[in-house]
């Protein structure tokens, strides 16, 4: 009687031990396939999402991008003209319009001149924006 137990016990082991090595298998290949956070590359630690890695010889990759900064810099490309008394820099989004009190010594072609100049070099040097300038005496 002992050994018929023991050959039953045998029995079910032969019977269900494939289906268990089955599911084992299973388990480990399923672990071991691949995900996608192994293949996502994450950004650098830059503040920028990882532009300024992605574009290393982009001009400005170490300084703050902001409309203080961009008020200024169109300032300061402007200020060579001759026949500027002040400026005026409003932004909207990713438009600028900048607004030039001109000297009142100026001809209408010489205030039309300084207009295009200024909006040349303006945008030439702000390309991320859509630059409108206005003069007015």
């Amino acid at each position: 009687m002992h050994d018929k137990g023991l050959k039953q016990r045998n029995a079910w082991h032969l019977k269900w031990m494939p289906l268990l090595l089955l599911c084992l298998f299973a388990l480990i290949a399923g672990g071991c396939g691949s995900s996608k956070d192994e293949h996502t590359r994450t950004y650098g630690h830059d503040g920028y999402m990882g532009y300024s890695n992605s574009n290393p010889n982009l001009p400005g990759r170490h300084m703050a991008l902001n409309y203080e900064s961009d008020g200024n810099m169109v300032n300061t490309v402007l200020k060579p003209l001759s026949g500027i008394e002040r400026t005026q820099v409003y932004f909207n989004g990713t438009t600028m319009y900048v607004t030039l009190k001109v000297n009142k010594n100026l001809s209408a072609a010489q205030v039309k001149e300084l207009r295009t100049k200024a909006e040349n070099i303006v945008q030439h040097n702000m390309q991320r924006y859509k630059v409108h300038v206005k003069t007015k005496k």
